[in-house]
């Protein structure tokens, strides 16, 4: 009996211990099919290929400057505004919306004169453009001035003084009468515009030397002579003004102020200018430099009025 216990005993051991490495051998497959299953081979990185972009036009380096088109010299009056990029616009051979600075630093409106004034623009690449240009500032006019009125008046006082069978002397003469007579004179007129000094001398009919020399001009320009306009700005406190008049090919100094010698200033030459000034200091003192002489001897058909 206790020998079949025994072994009876054993066998269940065996199959016991055979059963237990069945158990855990069918545990480790499981355990690495799982893993195998969640595991993704390893895949090994490719690289990009880089390729090469060829320059294109907009890419390459821009040498070439904007263009400022539309620039030009002004005029303006004291005490306006002004738009100095009215009409001016920049153009670029690459950017799109390329700045425009004008430097007016120097420009005073206020002041009568001559200013220069700067435009400028840059592109994007550094490219520099420049353009020149001046605003002219002038004194503004008090009235518009009606050229057409002061040649009507003109002409009517010569179709009262000239007559076809006059020579050019004669006409010179009627000329220098008539202003002579008709305008009383007064220390006092504008010298900012000839014209404006003749309309006071046809419509008011008095005024300074200024106002005798734009009348006597007028007068004689609408009878077809050439004039030339002299002014003593030395020598004296106050400036005066007359013309120089081509007569016979020649100039001749034409004075209808009055002054102390009656007519004695009716087409003379420089060297009776000098005698005057002579009698009247620095009367007649002006720039000889900037006007044709006279011939050396009066003008002999002139003698007959000189009385």
């Amino acid at each position: 009996m206790r020998t079949k216990r025994t072994r009876s005993t054993r066998r269940s051991k065996v199959i016991l211990g055979v059963a237990f490495i069945l158990i855990a051998a069918l545990i480790i497959r499981t355990s690495i099919d799982s893993i195998s299953a969640n595991t993704k081979p390893a895949t090994t990185p490719t690289a990009t290929p880089i390729t090469s972009t060829a320059a294109t036009p907009d890419t390459k380096a821009d040498t070439e400057p904007p263009k400022i088109r539309g620039v030009k010299n002004l005029t303006v009056f004291i005490g306006d505004r002004v738009s100095y990029k009215t009409g001016v616009s920049v153009k670029d051979n690459h950017d799109t919306n390329v700045a425009l600075v004008v430097d007016t630093g120097g420009v005073n409106l206020k002041k009568a004169g001559v200013y220069n004034i700067t435009y400028m623009a840059k592109d994007a690449a550094g490219n520099v453009v420049q353009a020149e240009a001046t605003v002219t500032v002038k004194v503004k006019p008090t009235s518009p001035l009606n050229e057409d009125e002061l040649n009507k008046l003109a002409d009517t006082v010569l179709a009262k003084i000239m007559t076809e069978d006059m020579t050019e002397v004669d006409k010179l003469w009627a000329i220098f009468k008539w202003t002579k007579y008709n305008i009383g004179y007064i220390d006092s007129s504008s010298h900012t515009d000839w014209r404006k000094g003749a309309l006071q001398g046809f419509k008011q009919g008095t005024g300074d030397c200024f106002v005798f020399y734009a009348t006597a001009r007028t007068l004689m320009e609408r009878s077809g002579f050439e004039t030339q306009t002299v002014i003593r700005d030395k020598g004296r406190k106050t400036k005066h003004f007359w013309s120089l008049v081509k007569v016979e090919d020649a100039w001749y100094h034409f004075d209808t102020t009055p002054t102390i010698k009656k007519n004695t200033t009716f087409l003379l030459t420089d060297a009776e200018l000098a005698l005057f000034n002579k009698q009247f200091k620095n009367y007649y003192l002006f720039d000889k430099t900037k006007h044709p002489a006279t011939p050396t001897k009066p003008l002999k058909e002139r003698s007959k009025y000189l009385k």
